[in-house]
């Protein structure tokens, strides 16, 4: 029985692991395409070695992740390039969501972030195609 709710573990982790997340909300914004680029959409990916790395509206990003028990997640050490750009309120926001990620859901293509704070999620991505 032990060995079943470790495979259930590991297949949660490896669909948040094996996808690029595509970022379409963050807080109460909606985030489309044209909102801050012609050239590139924002997203995060979360790879198997718990390093991130990701796009915001102006910059690259990258970091480190902790995945805890059940949906559990912890995003730190973030690092990102200093270019300013017209979306630069979103990319603050975007960032600044990233460590106070507390847990995750998905459902279906869609990735959740929450802080402890509200019952609401803090950051919405999509599943890359």
């Amino acid at each position: 029985m032990a060995l079943l709710g470790s495979c259930k573990k590991e297949e949660s982790s490896s669909s948040i692991q094996r996808t690029r997340w595509m970022l379409v909300q963050v807080e109460d914004f909606p985030v489309t395409l044209s909102s801050y680029s012609p050239t590139f959409s924002s997203y995060i990916q979360f790879n198997t070695d718990s390093k991130t790395e990701g796009l915001a509206p102006c910059n690259s990003f990258g970091g480190t992740y902790v995945l805890g028990t059940g949906t559990q997640l912890r995003i730190t050490q973030q690092a990102s390039t200093r270019t300013t750009c017209a979306a630069q309120n979103i990319e603050d926001r975007y960032l600044n969501a990233l460590p106070r990620t507390t847990r995750y859901e998905i459902s279906g293509r869609e990735l959740r972030l929450f802080d402890a704070a509200t019952p609401t999620p803090i950051l919405v991505f999509s599943a890359a195609d």
